[in-house]
This record gives structure tokens, C-alpha cells and sequence, in this order.
């Protein structure tokens, strides 16, 4: 979950109101010093549009991490009272929320009910960056690791299956070697196979249902990604997917090549290993997604029985389901789609896309911030919706959140309009390999998660019906507004 959000989350809507009250919007031009290293920063920083880098100078300034929107800047600084450990600079241009320091040092001085929920915000932080930092430095002495567990009988059927693993891309690329440098199609079909199974084994291993407690999982989980990690970075999805180009894993370039399934990658293993992931049953159910919401779309445009039908995606990403709707109606007028998102290269994608199929009065394109939308810090004119859904939006967010995003939904519907939201279930088979060797972590929820999720907002209801793709990973809570 982005950290500004999970800090918002745990915040009364008073304190909400005066940080964005007293908060200043900074437009930044690309390769502008945000934060810099040694020295005491002037503000709190919210990303709200864009894409920032961490710097370290002592390491010869390489870059240490991307951030997206929904990150929060500066707050290590701010509680030890000291100057920052490392830079951050804007990789594009990008709207920042700075939050001046002198205020916020004021603010926790009168007001100490404020003071503690923030400093229990950060204390929640703190709390998940250091298991991210003892997570990588699990990776960095998995050897050490592995003599710990060893012994263990689940060692001991972990590195048979990462052996057998290593093994299977040695055949693979001496017989590419052989084959013009293409792993042959036959030996490819039953790699595959095996690596469906090694992906469900260490599902079983350290996923959801295994008895192993969550230290034992992610010291094994470190011992899997530093054993597969190198092989999987090949493969050109899966790298985008762990190196997060955008600040987060499913963004909009990344979805559209799972929808697209055109295997890439470097060198002999690389397109043969991106072909796996994509057939992967968690690749499969992005890909059904599309359709199940096209059909969705359409059901909606049939029922308004000549008028337009009002639709509005939050999160659009490259709004590949809208694409679809509008290639299988026979007149566009039949409807009016609002897109939203906060990655204005997203929106550009579309727009492009839009405009070549002439289709500029259908489509309207909105970049905002959806935190912002939800909590009534920013306005759109957009009301009496017959459906508003999101897909890979609500897995990022925690429960408080995604029931302040349905009360801002209920508020766009019309009496009688629906919502869908789509997120993961925790019998994806991919899950383990999601959380522990991509760093893909979402909030997988079930049925009944979302019915609580429904029935605490605005909705006072559990959903009116949940539906699955065909491969039984994605469900999509839907809910008529009264």
C-alpha cells in the first residue's frame, strides 16, 4: 500500500483537512532536487503525480529506489530531527503536496491528539520499512539462511525444487543453443508445465495455507527470490513487474503487455520464461478481466434503451475494456465514458489511442488524484453515473480507504447505477511468487471481505452480486445503489 495513503488512513478527517489546507501543490520539472542528502528538508513531501528517485551519494549516487504517487517524502528526517540519508530527485515532471516543516513542528506542539496519530502513523511506517530493509538483507546473506534451515525438512523439498529449477533452464538453454538460439517448442510447452508446478509448490511452501509462521516465510521466500530472481529478470514482464519503472508494479504499460501476450526478453531464456509468466492462471485472469467488464459495459448500454449509458473507470490504466465496448457498438453516442487517472502517461496512452479512433466527444479523460477525490480535497464534474467500476485499484489500499473510495463512488451513482471493483483473491496460485520473489505485494480479498467492505460504506449493504473470471482469481464485487 502507497505510504501517504496508509498515513492518511490512520488519521481523523480534521487533521486530513489541515494538512491539505496548509499543504503547498509544487509543480516540478523533470531532474529537480527535492530532497537533498545531508541537509535538513523543508518540507514533508506527498507525491501526488509522478514518478521520484532515491540517491545515495556514498554509493556513488546510484539509484536506490523509484516512487510513484501515493508516497510519502521526508518523515524519517522530521522524527529524528536530522538531515536527510539520501536525495530525491523527480525523474519527470511531477505535483508534489509539500507539507512546510515549521507548521507541522507548530501543529505537533498545540495540538497533542494530532501528534499522536501522526507519530503512530509513522510508527506504522517505520514498522514496514524495516521489515522491507530485514527482508533485503535476508536476501543479501541467504546462504547464512540456508544453514538455519537446512536441516528442516522444508528446506530440504524447497532447494530439491530450486535445484530441479536451475536444472530445467541449463536443458533449456544448451538446447537453445542448438536451435538458433530458440528453446525448441516441444521442450518450451513442457517447461512451462514444470514451472507451473514449481510456481504451485512454492505456493504451498510459504503461501497463505502453509503452517510455516510469516519469519519462517520470508527468510524462505528470500532464499527463493535470491535462487530465481536472476532467471525471472530476463523475462521482459516479469522485470517491469520487480523493477516497478512507474513506482508501483500493475502499471498501465505493464497491463496492456499482459493483455498483448507477446513473450519477450533478453537472451535465450528470456522470451521462453515470459511466455511462462503469461500463461501464468493470475496472467490469464487479468486478461479475462477485459472481457468480463466489456460485457458488463455492454449489459449496461442495453439497458438505457436508446440514451446514453455514463460510465466512469477510476484507475483506467490503458482502458483496454472501453476499447473493446467501442469496436463491438454499432453507434458510439450510445456512450459517454469518464477516465480517471493519476499517471498522466496512462492517460496520454488513451488519449492517443482515443483520438486515432476518432472517438474525443466519448471519452473524457481526467488526470486526478483519487485520494484527493475520495476524502473531498478535490472536485470533478462527474455525477448520475449508470455504472462506475475500477480493476487493480482497491488490492493496493488498506480497508479503511476502500470504504471511504465507495462512499465517494455512491456519491457519483445514480439511483439505480452500479459499482464493480475487481481484486485478487487468496487462492491466486501465483500469490507466493507475487509477494516473495516480485515484490507484488495486494491485499487479496474474499467474498466475505467484500460484503464487510460494502456493508461499512455508504452502500449499508453487502454486495448485490460477486462475480469470477473464468479463472476463479479475480472477483468483481458488484452493488446497485439504492
Amino acid at each position: 500500500m502507497h505510504d501517504a495513503i496508509a498515513l492518511l488512513s490512520e488519521l481523523g478527517q480534521s487533521d486530513i483537512d489541515w494538512i491539505f489546507d496548509t499543504g503547498v501543490t509544487q509543480h516540478e520539472n523533470a531532474n529537480e532536487v527535492i530532497i537533498r542528502e545531508r541537509k535538513d528538508p523543508d518540507a514533508l513531501y506527498f507525491v501526488l503525480e509522478g514518478v521520484v528517485g532515491i540517491y545515495v551519494s556514498i554509493l556513488g549516487d546510484k539509484q536506490l529506489a523509484i516512487l510513484g504517487p501515493g508516497e510519502i517524502l521526508g518523515e524519517m528526517s522530521l522524527l529524528e530531527d536530522r538531515p536527510a540519508s539520501a536525495s530525491v530527485v523527480t525523474l519527470e515532471n511531477s505535483l508534489l503536496l509539500a507539507l512546510p516543516r515549521d507548521k507541522l513542528q507548530v501543529k505537533l506542539k498545540e495540538d497533542s491528539g494530532f501528534a499522536a496519530r501522526l507519530y503512530k502513523s509513522f510508527a506504522i511506517l517505520a514498522s514496514k520499512r524495516l521489515r522491507e530493509r530485514v527482508d533485503t538483507l535476508g536476501r543479501m546473506i541467504q546462504a547464512k539462511a540456508g544453514d538455519v534451515y537446512e536441516t528442516t525438512a522444508v528446506w530440504q523439498r524447497i532447494s530439491n525444487a530450486i535445484h530441479n529449477f536451475k536444472e530445467l533452464m541449463e536443458i533449456a538453454d544448451r538446447e537453445a543453443l542448438k536451435n538458433d538460439g530458440v528453446v525448441p517448442p516441444e521442450l518450451a510447452q513442457e517447461i512451462e508445465l514444470e514451472l507451473k508446478i514449481f510456481w504451485d509448490f512454492m505456493n504451498s511452501e510459504i503461501g497463505d495455507e502453509s503452517p510455516e509462521n510469516v519469519y519462517v516465510k520470508e527468510d524462505l521466500g528470500a532464499l527463493f527470490r535470491g535462487e530465481v530472481l536472476p532467471y525471472l529478470l530476463l523475462a521482459k514482464t516479469t522485470e517491469r513487474f520487480y523493477s516497478k519503472p512507474r513506482g508501483y508494479a500493475g502499471d498501465f504499460f505493464t497491463i496492456e503487455s499482459i493483455y498483448q501476450s507477446r513473450p519477450d526478453g533478453l537472451g535465450r531464456l528470456g522470451p521462453l520464461l515470459d511466455r511462462c509468466f503469461l500463461n501464468l492462471p493470475s496472467s490469464r485472469a487479468i486478461r479475462n478481466r477485459r472481457g468480463l467488464l466489456a460485457r458488463e459495459i455492454n449489459q449496461v448500454i442495453a439497458q438505457k434503451e436508446g440514451s446514453a449509458a455514463c460510465i466512469t473507470s477510476l484507475a483506467c490504466g490503458p482502458a483496454a475494456e472501453i476499447f473493446d465496448v467501442f469496436d463491438q457498438i454499432d453507434d458510439p453516442s450510445r456512450l459517454m465514458a469518464t477516465l480517471i487517472d493519476m499517471d498522466s502517461q496512462a492517460l496520454a496512452f488513451v488519449s492517443d489511442k482515443r483520438d486515432k479512433k476518432k472517438l474525443k466527444r466519448q471519452m473524457k479523460l481526467i488526470n486526478a488524484n483519487l485520494v484527493y477525490l475520495a476524502i473531498g480535497r478535490e472536485h470533478m464534474d462527474v455525477k448520475d453515473q449508470d455504472l462506475v467500476y475500477s480493476v487493480g485499484l482497491i488490492d493496493y489500499f488498506n480497508d479503511k480507504f476502500v470504504i471511504t473510495l465507495l462512499d465517494y463512488i455512491y456519491r457519483l451513482l445514480r439511483s439505480g447505477g452500479k459499482v464493480i471493483l475487481g481484486n485478487f483473491h487468496p487462492r491466486n496460485p501465483a500469490k507466493a511468487l507475487m509477494d516473495y520473489v516480485l515484490d507484488w505485494r495486494l491485499v487479496h480479498r474474499t467474498e466475505e471481505d467484500m460484503n464487510r467492505l460494502f456493508t461499512s460504506s455508504a452502500f449499508q449493504r453487502p454486495c448485490t452480486d460477486i462475480q469470477f473470471e473464468n479463472e476463479g482469481i479475480n472477483l468483481f464485487a458488484v452493488c446497485i445503489k439504492p
